[in-house]
């Protein structure tokens, strides 16, 4: 199955074992003799995050989620039936054991979560494992996987790798910087524009972020870099004059005699 994801930045994904924690498989029986603290309760095991201790009479019986999940102890308290999750919404501390995987596929090293496209190359898909079945999902344009927290981030946040989709981050000289801006008001901005250094009028828009497009701005303006926004030349002060030798304009405004060679010089702006 394959569908295309509409997830936000920042969004948890619901299953899957975060990359920056090492888990390692238990093949021993550490714990088999557990002390129930009470007659009933349920409890984590001291080493093992996806094993639990349930309490009946005193007496404790050890308990296995899901191959994938783990034992979440809020789940438990609150009275579900199934008290296993995510690892990326749990915290397992030091409890870094688990269960040999019972399920693997090329795309699913266990039976249930979410994990990287095996095609290191290929950025923006993952596959959510759920008892085996896997359902494949691209992230929204400009964005990648994101293996340490199961979300679909900026690239610079999810700092992958060999990805092959950004050969195309690039036009000419001019290359997105894939990397989020921000206003003021604190409002992140879905795709942000850049200044052209070689031409006042023009200017870089970054689709989600990544994928550079030329724009312009009317005839008589200028892109203002400092609001983001077209303006007209005598208010950017490096663009003044901009349109002095247009004979549409010569007779409009009233230039300094000489104008910012925008051909010269770096871009080194961004956003």
């Amino acid at each position: 199955m394959y569908t295309v994801s509409l997830l936000l930045v920042g969004v948890a994904l619901v299953t899957g074992l975060p990359q920056e924690i090492q888990f390692v498989s238990n093949t021993n029986s550490r714990g088999k003799d557990f002390i129930c603290q009470e007659d009933y309760g349920v409890y984590e095991d001291e080493y093992q995050c996806d094993k639990y201790w349930v309490c009946e009479d005193g007496i404790a019986k050890a308990q296995l989620c899901d191959d994938g999940l783990v034992f979440d102890i809020f789940k438990a308290n609150a009275g579900h039936v199934d008290p296993c999750e995510s690892p990326y919404v749990v915290d397992c501390g030091q409890r870094l054991e688990l269960q040999p995987a019972t399920f693997t596929s090329e795309v699913c090293p266990r039976k249930n979560g979410i994990f990287a496209d095996p095609d290191s190359t290929n950025c923006i898909r993952y596959y959510t494992c759920i008892k085996g079945v896997a359902t494949a999902t691209d992230c929204t344009t400009g964005l990648h996987f994101d293996e340490t927290t199961g979300n679909c981030a900026w690239p610079s946040t999810a700092n992958r790798s060999n990805c092959s989709e950004l050969q195309n981050n690039c036009i000419g000289d001019f290359c997105c910087p894939g990397t989020p801006v921000v206003t003021a008001d604190g409002v992140t901005l879905p795709h942000p524009t850049y200044a052209n250094v070689e031409d006042c009028q023009k200017f870089w828009v970054c689709l989600s972020g990544v994928t550079p497009q030329e724009s312009s701005c009317a005839l008589g303006q200028v892109y203002n870099e400092r609001t983001m926004m077209c303006d007209y030349p005598e208010y950017v002060d490096e663009c003044t004059g901009w349109y002095r030798d247009h004979p549409l304009f010569a007779d409009d405004y009233v230039y300094e005699d000489t104008v910012p060679a925008k051909n010269q010089g770096t871009q080194n702006k961004a956003g």
